[in-house]
């Protein structure tokens, strides 16, 4: 280990410098002020702060492929950062963030009055170490809650600091209300920003959600563009080639899948994209399920599973083959495996693969992979279907 690991390592053991700061790819530190005659008509400075906060971190809580920030307040004192004050190593926390590649943003503001119409106004600097400082001034709309204002103010923040977190907590939202409109907006910014060649990582990314977008809207000609062109943008991504797969055989061109998975597939094992290979395989078992080739499905599966061991898809789809060759005892078995590995079934929104249900059957539609939902309705199903006939109620 080398002493700059060594260092950061003690340090994060003593409680000097918090994991957050090693095992975090981005943190940001939120600090309000609000004058007490602000706080008179809406709400204390701590709890103004917190609700702000509170916003960023439901934010940035959305599950990601690559990672999220973390949100905290200045105010929170540890007693690490205490001793970290005391012996001045703050600067050397900073040095060890900087070495391993880790951003320190902050936002830094203050609630005031609008001189012209006397509104409730915030004014904050937002910094990123990437980036040329940020003044943000959000005002309070005719009638609006206080909550609503902070709210929009930190969606902001994040649209500036966390672009990509929070076009997918964007996206979550348009799932529920089934509008899309925020997301899209978001995304065609985001592109105009990373238009240049020196952005081409970042714009492949928005390029993939994007995609998943077009996805969600149930347009697959246009996703599959959108993933063709992310994947033209940045080669070694590779998410939109597995995306590009999960869109072959949700059209029906389920005996294009294995040529064209090959070699992401290889280049996934060099990369040791675990997740992403599991990804790929249950993508290869859905085409081979669809061919009715039932035998390399079950390979196929084997191999998702030495890479995902704990998935709750694996053992389900090995259910549906089972099911499809008449074994019901198996399809049974598996069923009970995969509702037992249910603690760790994980859909990450940039694979469509593990965010949606593998369509193999021709013609299905695009759904949801709802694996939770549809392992307790089996359960309650196959709990009502041993009962005796005395209990159901007699006709009279």
């Amino acid at each position: 280990m080398d002493p700059i690991s060594l260092l950061a390592a003690l340090a994060t053991a003593f409680g000097i410098m918090s994991a957050d700061a090693v095992m975090h790819a981005d943190s940001v530190n939120v600090s309000l002020y609000v004058p007490d005659d602000i706080a008179k008509t809406t709400a204390r400075g701590d709890v103004m702060e917190d609700m702000f906060i509170s916003k960023m971190q439901e934010i940035s809580d959305v599950k990601s492929y690559f990672g999220r920030p973390n949100v905290q307040s200045n105010r929170a004192r540890t007693l690490g950062v205490v001793l970290a004050r005391a012996l001045k190593v703050e600067d050397f926390a900073a040095a060890v963030q900087h070495t391993f590649g880790m951003k320190t943003a902050s936002v830094l503001g203050s609630f005031s009055k609008d001189d012209k119409e006397g509104k409730v106004q915030l004014v904050a600097m937002v910094r990123d170490p990437d980036e040329p400082p940020f003044p943000l001034v959000i005002k309070r709309g005719d009638g609006e809650p206080i909550t609503s204002m902070v709210g929009r103010a930190a969606q902001e923040v994040m649209e500036h600091l966390a672009p990509y977190i929070t076009t997918l907590y964007l996206l979550q939202k348009g799932d529920e209300s089934h509008d899309y409109t925020q997301v899209d907006d978001l995304i065609g910014r985001e592109l105009v920003a990373y238009a240049s060649k020196s952005h081409a990582k970042e714009r492949a990314s928005v390029l993939n959600i994007a995609g998943i977008v077009a996805l969600h809207k149930g347009n697959m000609p246009e996703a599959a563009r959108l993933f063709e062109e992310s994947d033209k943008a940045d080669p070694d991504l590779l998410i939109p080639r597995v995306n590009r797969a999960f869109v072959m055989l949700a059209t029906d061109h389920e005996m294009e899948v294995e040529a064209y998975l090959k070699p992401t597939i290889d280049a996934a094992r060099y990369q040791r994209a675990y997740v992403l290979l599991a990804a790929a395989d249950l993508i290869r078992a859905g085409a081979y399920m669809s061919a009715r080739r039932f035998d390399q499905a079950e390979a196929a599966l084997d191999d998702a599973e030495y890479w995902d061991p704990s998935s709750s898809i694996v053992p389900a789809m090995r259910a549906e083959v089972k099911q499809e060759r008449g074994d019901v005892v198996g399809a049974m078995k598996y069923k009970g495996k995969a509702s037992a590995n249910l603690d760790n079934f994980e859909t990450f929104p940039e694979l469509a693969s593990l965010y949606y249900h593998i369509s193999w059957r021709k013609g299905e539609p695009l759904r949801r992979n709802e694996l939770r939902q549809e392992m307790v309705r089996s359960v309650l199903t196959s709990s009502t279907l041993g009962k005796p006939a005395a209990e159901a109620p007699k006709a009279k």
